[in-house]
């Protein structure tokens, strides 16, 4: 009796310890199908696993990684369309983790910051070289209230403007952990836009400024010593009041053409016709104002074809360039204006030439900006705003054109516009 006991008790004991070693066995299988992240396919029976009671166990493991390497897989396309997505945007991007080593930098941060090449690894610092930049980021480090902020970064010789912002992300290498998010707007256009609206303002109140004074100290003068004035100086003062006055009305309307040309397209009526016609108006419209010695010649180029152009705008064109060799080419002898025709831009080029004083070097270049004078003292003097030229440029890039100048000084000017055959309104 005993020994059958002692039997049966190291047949339960054996058992129990078999049954422990394949459930240790099993779950030594989970453990490594879970950190393998597949699923488990034991080596038991279906009734072995039944047995021990992990079946169940094992059936919502299997669905927990299914369900597991699914999210995966959406998180990891989703992930990639972002990063598509940074990389095309035109805002510099770039994450970085807490040791400052850049995670992501897309597109526009590496060529802004590395010619192009990967940022991937770098260290903030040594890859963007930029003090104004790693200050904002320390001062972000320290205080998270800040908002954007505008700094400038100095790039082959010239200076870029941008709107930074700077926020945690969770991170990219390790998702428990935060990295931060730089996001760089480049302004620099607005800045620029910015400057010549104050430079602007500026010259506009300059420009005033100057023949109200006139009219005002004069006005001032008519109305308290009226009595005691000469006849001849009130009638002195008074054609300084009227000149003065004149030379207001056209700066101002030289003003409005600007704005409207800016800022209404719908002015611009291109029609097919030929330039003979608009070049006869502008020189007969002149030579009444030539002394004995000067002329004015049409040349056109016989090739020359009708073609698409606002006649208006092009009379107002040639008009402000006739003017100003009028104005400024001191004892020019001929005004020369001509047309020829450029088979390999397709395109005309007209220009109006002089062979007066010609213009300095230094000069060519601003002539087309607003307000710029070469001869301040004599443009003033001869009534000029400093704005013809301006309204011509914008004529012609309207007309889908460009306008250059050539000078050599002390014998002759030539201003030039191309206009294209087929012209196209800029901003269609």
């Amino acid at each position: 009796m005993l020994s059958l006991t002692c039997i049966f008790f190291f047949i339960t004991t054996l058992w129990l310890l078999l049954h422990i070693r394949r459930t240790r066995q099993l779950l030594a299988e989970l453990e490594d199908s879970v950190h393998a992240q597949r699923r488990l396919l034991p080596e038991a029976s279906n009734a072995t696993i039944e047995l021990h009671g992990l079946k169940g166990l094992i059936r919502e493991t299997n669905d927990f990684i299914d369900r597991h390497k699914l999210y995966a897989t959406e998180n990891t396309g989703y992930s990639k369309q972002i990063e598509a997505m940074l990389r095309a945007v035109q805002e510099v991007v770039v994450i970085f983790d807490g040791d400052r080593v850049i995670e992501f930098a897309n597109t526009a941060a590496e060529q802004l910051f590395n010619s192009a090449r990967t940022m991937k690894g770098l260290r903030v610092d040594a890859a963007m070289r930029s003090l104004e930049l790693l200050e904002f980021l320390e001062n972000k480090d320290t205080d998270s209230t800040n908002g954007n902020q505008q700094i400038s970064i100095e790039r082959e010789g010239s200076v870029l403007w941008f709107e930074a912002s700077c926020t945690q992300v969770r991170g990219i290498a390790e998702p428990k952990l935060m990295s931060s998010l730089m996001v760089l707007h480049d302004i620099t256009r607005l800045k620029s836009l910015e400057v010549m609206r104050r430079e602007f303002v500026a010259n506009v109140s300059h420009e005033l400024r100057t023949p109200l004074t006139i009219i005002k100290g004069f006005a001032e003068t008519l109305v308290d010593d009226y009595e005691v004035l000469p006849i001849e100086m009130r009638a002195r003062y008074l054609a300084k009041i009227l000149k003065n006055a004149e030379r207001l009305n056209v700066l101002v309307e030289d003003l409005l053409t600007i704005s409207r040309l800016e800022s209404k397209r719908d002015q611009f009526e291109p029609k097919l016709q030929g330039l003979l016609p608009v070049f006869e108006d502008v020189a007969e419209d002149y030579l009444p104002k030539l002394e004995k010695h000067q002329s004015i010649v049409i040349d056109i180029d016989p090739e020359v074809p009708e073609f698409e152009f606002d006649r208006f705008r092009i009379n107002q064109v040639l008009d402000n360039l006739v003017v100003n060799a009028l104005r400024y080419a001191s004892k020019f002898n001929q005004i020369t204006i001509s047309a020829r025709l450029n088979t390999v831009a397709n395109t005309v080029i007209c220009s109006v030439k002089d062979d007066g004083v010609g213009i300095p070097e230094e000069d060519l270049s601003h002539i087309f900006e607003r307000f710029y004078r070469v001869d301040k003292g004599r443009s003033v003097k001869r009534g000029g705003t400093g704005l013809g030229l301006s309204i011509v440029k914008h004529i012609v890039q309207l007309h889908g054109g460009t306008v250059y100048a050539e000078s050599c000084e002390g014998e002759w000017t030539e201003v030039s516009f191309c206009l294209p055959l087929e012209t196209c309104p800029e901003g269609s």
